[in-house]
């Protein structure tokens, strides 16, 4: 069965996400919406779609249309939500959830309350290798949990709506890190307290281009993230490394293959399955048809709004502070 999905805002982010998910293009139905009618229609012509609509509330009424999958700046989250909810269509919402925790108290209340199903975009909770990572620290495998540590080092502005405060909800901890704070909550826990600092902007973003941070998990293991947009380095740096007591994990989020390591040498592990996006889109699918709560459900979603939260709070205060 098909999912009538309309794809809301056509921007750069949703080209990135519908260049990547043709592997199951086939189990949605899209139609495309945006404040543009031009845009929308060169948008659904581009990608097969079956409609287009020049407003988001046009297509909010459609009766075509079953779930919206909103790709828009974070400002316009909440409305975007709550005028779902109004016309009964589900909605997947692209990360951050919102840009205050409030403001997602009131879209998961809206959505509940219309019976519809709520999920945060969050692709990187779907990669092949970090749900691998998970299955081996779930079953024992390598242990018991040591240290979370990941660095995402780059140089690039995103430039645009990204660089207001007030549009964004923050810098670039909030828009880009927070799939990081997702893969820390998932693998190590929401963090007892945590500490964060940021260096000197270079970016011409109002919020912070860059961000340290290290954390108390639940069980005493530790967690580290360094996420920054602004380091000059000629190549980017990706690689999470999950410590346990009996093996080490370390591996590149996008990446195909895990290293398992420990003191008795190391091999490597393939992994394979659908790519993040795919996944994520899958599972949406599958929640409303299954009629169940999504994986990245609104919950999670939160609880990874509150780790950047509280890591804002911290460089402001420059004081350790509990999510």
């Amino acid at each position: 069965m098909k999912l009538p999905l309309c794809i809301v805002g056509c921007g750069m982010h949703a080209e990135v996400v519908l260049a990547n998910i043709g592997d199951v293009a086939g189990s949605f139905e899209l139609y495309f919406a945006s404040r543009d009618l031009d845009k929308a229609r060169r948008y659904c012509e581009r990608f097969g779609g079956v409609g287009y609509f020049g407003s988001y509330d046009e297509a909010a009424a459609s009766p075509d249309v079953q779930a919206m999958y909103c790709v828009t700046p974070h400002d316009l989250h909440v409305d975007n939500a709550l005028l779902a909810a109004a016309h009964t269509k589900h909605v997947l919402m692209e990360k951050p959830i919102a840009r205050t925790v409030e403001e997602a108290l009131r879209m998961r209340r809206a959505c509940a309350a219309a019976g519809v199903k709520l999920m945060v975009a969050e692709n990187h909770r779907f990669l092949p290798t970090v749900v691998r990572a998970k299955e081996l620290l779930d079953s024992g495998d390598i242990g018991d949990l040591r240290a979370v540590n990941m660095t995402c080092d780059w140089f690039g502005d995103t430039g645009g709506w990204r660089n207001s405060l007030e549009t964004a909800g923050g810098g670039s901890f909030m828009d880009a890190g927070i799939h990081y704070a997702d893969t820390l909550v998932l693998l190590g826990g929401m963090p007892e307290l945590l500490y964060a600092a940021s260096p000197p902007r270079v970016l011409g973003k109002e919020g912070e281009d860059g961000i340290s941070m290290v954390a108390h998990l639940p069980g005493g293991a530790i967690a580290s993230i360094v996420f920054s947009n602004g380091t000059q380095t000629s190549q980017e740096r990706l690689e999470i490394v999950v410590a346990g007591t009996k093996e080490t994990l370390v591996f590149n989020p996008f990446g195909d293959v895990i290293e398992r390591q420990s003191i008795n040498g190391g091999r490597t592990e393939p992994v394979g399955g659908l790519s993040g996006w795919s996944a994520m889109l899958m599972e949406f699918r599958a929640s409303i048809l299954e009629d169940r709560e999504p994986a990245m459900s609104a919950d999670e979603g939160i609880a990874d709004l509150k780790v950047v939260l509280a890591a804002y709070r911290s460089v402001e205060t420059r004081a350790p502070v509990a999510p």
